[in-house]
């Protein structure tokens, strides 16, 4: 079993969900600089964060205390490093600090798991590649958390698509509607671009590297409109435009807003033959559809000048919502690990994805169009 720890129990707790259910690796230690959060299992959900990933947890353990289930807590990465007997690290962290702590990790001869972004620039996201490559030269791992990668939805829509259901991938759109950002992370670091990148890098990256994981190709051209008009004590954008095209003249659309009181996450891919269309709610009973159905997500799909009733459809439950996807993703990454398989996404996936997040934020600041084939941004 490999020996695993968690670095930031906000997201990171339902990475400590994985590694508890994994088959493949043993949650030994976590790590966070909030006393609270190391005071028991449920530190976290008791402060009132992260609430939505509490059902991962049976609500006894929740009120053990770390130790008492065989979890060594520490305060910073610099201690937990210290610990001999831990192999894999979920890096966790505010955004800002990826980079510098990612190369510490990999530096040390830890497998890393980084949750999205790399980095916040392209400068540090190459540091962290290379960290990365010269580290796999050693035996040690490295991944990126994407999670949607591993989403049952999606994968059902990969395999459409991989299949030829639709024919020839010409066109792809992405449209997220969704609460803001919680204003109670340490420091309020996601309010702040200098830490997260802003909406573009800290979340649209996501559906950035959705794109190129389902049309399997790379983005070419980039351009943005955005607004941050909306919530003042966040110093970014609030909603962004994006169009972009592909390097084959493919195209795509995202529609980001963080403006919502509720969840929508709708993907459509259109090809030679047909279309698909995918829809994921964060509950099974979303006011977006007058709270009628009772899935989390939904993939259908159909001919070309097709009828609904030739409309095939599957739909999936809870295992499809996000926490379950990210503890699954993590169960996948250890496993990997341990089997010596490739992992769901790497560290260059991150880049690419970062990459076009950058250009959509130069793009917008521009009013232009950014071409990465010509001008790859450094």
């Amino acid at each position: 079993m490999i020996k695993a720890a968690v670095c930031g129990l906000g997201i990171g707790m339902a990475h400590c969900a994985g590694y508890l259910e994994s088959e493949h690796a043993e949650l030994v230690a976590v790590c966070d600089r909030m006393p609270e959060r190391l005071a028991s299992v449920g530190g976290t959900f008791a402060a009132g964060s992260m609430l939505v990933l509490k059902p991962l947890f049976e609500p006894q353990m929740l009120t053990r205390s770390w130790e008492e289930i065989g979890v060594r807590t520490y305060h910073s990465l610099d201690e937990l490093l210290e610990d001999e007997e831990v192999e894999l690290i979920s890096l966790c962290t505010p955004d800002y600090l990826h980079a510098r702590q990612a190369q510490q990790v990999l530096d040390a001869g830890r497998h890393l798991l980084l949750e999205k972004p790399v980095a916040l620039d392209m400068g540090r996201g190459k540091s962290v590649v290379l960290a990365g490559a010269q580290a796999e030269r050693r035996g040690i791992r490295s991944g990126i958390g994407y999670e949607f990668r591993r989403n049952p939805a999606v994968r059902r829509v990969k395999s459409l698509v991989d299949e030829g259901a639709v024919g020839t991938i010409h066109a792809c759109s992405i449209y997220h509607y969704r609460q803001p950002f919680r204003r109670d992370k340490w420091n309020r670091w996601i309010q702040e671009r200098s830490k997260s990148g802003g909406l573009i890098v800290e979340e649209t990256s996501h559906w950035f590297d959705l794109a190129r994981y389902l049309l399997d190709r790379e983005i070419s051209t980039v351009h943005a409109v955005v607004t941050d008009r909306i919530h003042p004590d966040f110093d970014y954008e609030d909603i962004a435009f994006i169009n972009a095209t592909f390097a084959d003249g493919a195209i795509l659309q995202i529609s980001h807003a963080l403006t919502g009181f509720d969840f929508s996450l709708v993907m459509t891919i259109h090809g030679s033959a047909g279309t698909i269309w995918c829809a994921f709610k964060e509950t099974r009973k979303s006011a977006l559809d007058a709270r009628q159905t009772d899935y989390i997500a939904n993939v259908a799909w159909g001919p070309l000048n097709g009828t609904p009733e030739e409309g095939r459809f599957e739909t999936f439950g809870d295992e499809a919502g996000e926490p379950e996807t990210i503890r699954e993703n993590v169960k996948t990454f250890a496993a990997c690990v341990a089997e010596g398989r490739p992992v769901p996404c790497t560290l260059s996936d991150g880049l690419a994805a970062l990459e076009a997040s950058l250009a959509a934020g130069v793009a917008a600041h521009r009013n232009g169009v950014v071409n990465l084939d010509a001008e790859p941004l450094e």
